[in-house]
């Protein structure tokens, strides 16, 4: 059984016009949805905030997770590191499903939420 596995994103936050929070996500300097289909167990998603949004003032400061499908939610669990400039979403891929991922970032003391990347745990073959 594979483990271990771990995926770096690099993510731009920025506010549009109507103040809401903007969440790109980028891998290997493409753009990516952020979320995507984990099926090895123990699996790290290391989430760090660009140049552009660090200078802004953003930081992260939690994650949340809810089911859509099945029962998988419970698998992940998230740390902040590096002053806010990074968040590790650990992924034990116990249970099979869809889950809604749900960053909060905060700004000049304002909390914003991403719009929900998904992740579908998945058996490994």
């Amino acid at each position: 059984m594979s483990e271990n596995q771990t995926y770096n994103f690099t993510v731009n936050v920025s506010l549009n016009t109507e103040n809401e929070a903007v969440f790109t996500y980028f891998q290997d300097g493409q753009q990516v949805s952020g979320g995507g289909t984990v099926n090895q167990r123990n699996s790290l998603g290391i989430y760090t905030l660009d140049e552009t949004t660090s200078a802004a003032g953003f930081v992260f400061t939690g994650a949340n997770f809810s089911n859509i499908e099945g029962e998988c939610a419970q698998d992940f669990s998230h740390s902040v590191t590096d002053n806010g400039q990074t968040i590790q979403i650990s992924d034990s891929d116990e249970n099979s499903g869809k889950a809604c991922m749900v960053f909060t970032v905060e700004c000049n003391g304002i909390s914003y939420e991403s719009a929900d990347p998904q992740v579908n745990n998945e058996k490994e073959n």
